[in-house]
Order: C-alpha cells, then structure tokens, then sequence
C-alpha cells in the first residue's frame, strides 16, 4: 500500500515536471515570434489587396498580422484595429483610411 503511494507521488512529480516544461517552451516560442516587421508587412499587403478590391485577401493579411499587433505602439494598434472593424462591416474607405494612418505609424 505504501509502495502505491509513493508510484503515485512519482507520477505526479514527473506530469508537474512535464508542465512547467511545456509552459516554458510555450512561453519561449510566444516571445520570440512578436515581430513588428511581421506586422508591416502585412499591414502593406492588406492595403494593396483592398486596393485592388479584395476584401478576403486583404482580412487574411490583417488577421496574421493581428497576432503580433503587441509588438508595435498602441497608437498603431489601435488604428490597425479600426480599419479591421471597418472591413469587417464593409467600409472599404474607412478601412484604407486607418489602415494607410497605421502603416504610416510603423514607417
């Protein structure tokens, strides 16, 4: 019986273990892929695809570039995200007006 417990607490020590592992690894991998030049670039490409008229394109840059929106100023985030609203509602004007204003923040 006493040998049970101990195989238990073992377990549990080697899955707490694993964990903090994994955790840092997740850690480590979310810092490191914060790029501000991830999000130029596609700021840039979302502004040329709508453009040329290409909505869908143009919120699959915005999109992948969203998930590093952290690594620029707020000022740039913000605007960033504005133009993301005003895509999504179909104000194709508005959306190059923030999106331009963005962009032109992270030059």
């Amino acid at each position: 019986m006493a040998l049970m417990g101990k195989s238990c607490e073992a377990i549990l020590l080697i899955i707490s273990l694993d964990y903090l592992f994994l955790t840092g690894i997740v850690i480590s991998v979310s810092a490191q892929e914060s790029d501000p030049g991830s999000v130029k670039m596609h700021l840039d490409e979302a502004i040329k695809y709508l453009q040329a008229g290409n909505k869908d394109a143009a919120a699959i840059h915005l999109n992948n570039g969203h998930r590093d929106i952290t690594s620029v100023s707020s000022d740039a985030q913000e605007l960033f995200e504005a133009g993301m609203k005003s895509l999504s509602i179909g104000d194709l004007s508005g959306a190059l007006l923030h999106l331009k204003a963005a962009d032109e923040k992270l030059s």
